[in-house]
């Protein structure tokens, strides 16, 4: 195979190619034009159209430097450029730049806001007028003041899983419970929480409940208790989470 440009014999055409490249400095049309039918060098060799023909490039790209429009300015009545779009030129820059009273309200920005008290700790905290219907427990500033509250103010018939009156743990159940919180560390089991962040022992929790046991003894089995403190206590209560008891060390 010829060069085109010297006429140098060459055995393949990509022998060609590369020494036209590097030689003449020009490398050789490798596609043809979809649209025109020319020939022309792609370095990738995946195009389909030249760069006259491309549907997306020069005047037919909506980036294009000279494909801009003109309009005039609604508010202050001078003439701007802009790239057209689906929405028409409506204000020049200066316009939009002092929006003032030109862009609608914005929702996000903070409203009207009231002080009410955490139902657990007592702290205030802001929440908008239209929440104080809505919320038939109170608010609360965080889930741990949630989790004491529910702990102190839903239980025995108020509580979901109400079943019937108390049961006795029998005597087993301190001893068992002890040596869980030793074998957990102190630590909630799920949270990471430990005894000095909760400025308390954790919670030990059966996640097989007592109820479900026809002696209560028979449920004080280290299988059967957990660490936890007392927001993951009453996920766990609740179904939201998921616990099981790791072997004894």
């Amino acid at each position: 195979m010829d060069c085109p440009t010297c006429g140098k014999s060459l055995r393949t055409t990509q022998g060609m190619r590369q020494h036209h490249t590097k030689v003449h400095g020009d490398p050789l049309p490798n596609r043809t034009c979809s649209g025109c039918e020319t020939e022309f060098y792609d370095p990738k060799a995946q195009r389909d159209y030249c760069e006259s023909c491309n549907p997306n490039g020069g005047e037919h790209n909506g980036n294009w430097s000279d494909a801009t429009e003109t309009a005039d300015c609604k508010r202050c009545g001078s003439t701007f450029s802009y790239y057209p779009s689906s929405k028409k030129g409506v204000y020049c820059s200066e316009c939009v730049e002092a929006a003032e009273g030109l862009l609608p309200d914005n929702y996000a920005v903070k409203g009207d806001r009231i002080t009410v008290r955490c139902q657990s700790c007592g702290n205030g905290l802001e929440v908008r007028p239209a929440r104080v219907d809505e919320q038939k427990r109170g608010f609360f500033c965080t889930l741990d003041c949630y989790g004491d509250w529910l702990s102190e103010n839903v239980v025995g018939p108020d509580h979901h899983q109400w079943e019937g009156g108390r049961i006795e743990y029998g005597r087993t159940w301190w001893r068992i419970r002890r040596r869980a919180l030793e074998r957990d560390a102190y630590t909630c089991q799920h949270c990471g929480a430990e005894k000095a962040e909760l400025e308390r022992n954790p919670d030990v929790h059966h996640p097989q409940p007592v109820r479900s046991f026809d002696d209560p003894e028979d449920a004080h089995t280290m299988e059967n208790v957990i660490s936890l403190c007392r927001s993951c206590h009453r996920r766990a209560e609740e179904g939201q989470i998921a616990v099981s008891p790791h072997a004894e060390k």
